[in-house]
């Protein structure tokens, strides 16, 4: 029996999801530990160090967004696999280089990096329904977001394990080895589609911000950006939230990582259900019930008066709204023709990721007048984001590739 499937549109996928799995679990051994490795470079004050690790995780992932459709743009004129090996050598080295640093500066000069060079998360989207039958594109979209999210809840506990038993410096080194597998995978297995599959290099292409003009795409663009706001925007109150409940500070960190992991888990779970539920059920209207959903559930967890109570509506979230950015992926691989697929995915990574980046920044500001203030803000965002797909052309568009239909 082989080890992965012989039909290359299934081996692709497979490839990818792997290799998505695997980059991002080595990322989430290293990033929740930077404030540790900032204080083994010689800052200090706690106010520098929040301040430098502030900088460090969020710099790659703005300027990925940044970029997100240029490299979208370049995969689409000369392939996903080269713009993917591309993707993940430079990951083997700067991680590499992040393990010998000697200052913060340096540090921060090689994440900057790995935003300009990177941009794995959107290439795996695209690649992962390259060759794939249509019918199939949801369970492929619901696959590499269920290895995005697992990762989110396994890397953070591995990574923690790893950094104890043989240090920061030498996590780096073991992430970038996992990196290093991927590329060998995705060398010796991934199958790039045929040319005929794609625009040729020699023929006219439309502009770059066409695919900003296709039918609902602005609005899934918006609805990406406030779907991921709030799924990014727990982080900086949650170990507050959790202390005001009574869990103690010896138990404060234990306690966070279970109620994150519990979530993860529960949106990784809606992730593949929701994907493959796309074959049968409309993308759009699954998406509507997920939000309604979601903001029914995040609602009551600013009224919660115990950990349990806060932990059990964390993995009711997870499975309410998991699923909602498989749910636009596969709805916006369905609205772009094939030969733009990639640039598209680059400029729907990049709503995802600016929601991503700023939420944060916000749920920062609200807790100065209450930590349980983003909770009643993510509740109108998710009623926003429902009514913007009700009201939308969001699933209305032609589904022919060949045929997009234009705003």
């Amino acid at each position: 029996m082989p080890l992965l499937p012989v039909e290359p549109w299934r081996r692709n996928q497979a490839v990818t999801v792997t290799t998505v799995f695997v980059v991002f679990t080595g990322f989430a051994f290293v990033i929740p530990f930077l404030p540790l490795y900032v204080r083994q470079l010689g800052v200090k004050s706690e106010q520098a160090v929040a301040l430098w690790a502030g900088a460090l995780i969020g710099v790659a992932p703005l300027i990925a967004g940044l970029l997100a459709p240029v490299w979208g743009r370049l995969a689409d004129r000369y392939g996903q696999k080269p713009m993917a090996v591309r993707a993940l050598a430079s990951y083997v080295v700067l991680l590499m280089l992040s393990a010998l640093v000697t200052s913060v500066p340096q540090l921060l000069a090689l994440r900057i990096g790995v935003g300009l060079f990177g941009g794995i998360g959107p290439l795996g989207l695209a690649m992962a329904t390259s060759l794939a039958p249509r019918d199939q594109t949801g369970r492929a979209v619901g696959q590499v977001q269920a290895a995005q999210i697992l990762s989110a809840a396994i890397g953070p506990l591995a990574g923690g394990v790893l950094a104890d038993l043989v240090g920061i410096r030498w996590t780096f080194v073991a992430t970038a080895g996992l990196c290093a597998l991927a590329l060998i995978l995705l060398l010796a297995y991934y199958q790039e589609a045929p040319p005929g599959a794609r625009t040729d290099s020699d023929t006219p292409r439309p502009p770059f911000a066409a695919t900003l003009r296709l039918a609902g795409v602005p609005f899934l663009l918006l609805v990406l950006f406030l779907v991921n706001f709030v799924g990014r925007s727990f982080t900086p109150i949650l170990p507050l939230h959790v202390h005001t409940l009574g869990v103690g500070e010896r138990s404060l960190a234990t306690s966070t990582g279970i109620l994150i992991s519990g979530y993860s888990m529960a949106a990784a779970l809606s992730a593949t259900l929701l994907g493959r539920a796309s074959r049968t059920y409309s993308p759009r209207r699954l998406l509507i019930l997920g939000l309604a959903a979601g903001a029914a559930t995040v609602l009551p967890m600013a009224l919660v008066p115990n950990y349990s109570a806060l932990l059990t509506l964390a993995v009711a979230l997870g499975l309410a709204s998991g699923g909602a950015l498989t749910l636009c992926y596969t709805m916006g691989s369905l609205m772009v023709p094939a030969s733009e697929r990639t640039t598209a995915f680059g400029f729907f990574s990049a709503a995802a990721l600016f929601g991503g980046s700023i939420s944060p920044l916000v749920a920062g500001g609200l807790a100065h007048f209450g930590l349980r203030g983003i909770y009643y803000l993510d509740a109108v965002l998710f009623l926003a984001a429902a009514l913007l797909a009700f009201m939308s052309r969001l699933g209305r568009a032609p589904l022919d590739p060949s045929l997009p239909s234009r705003a």
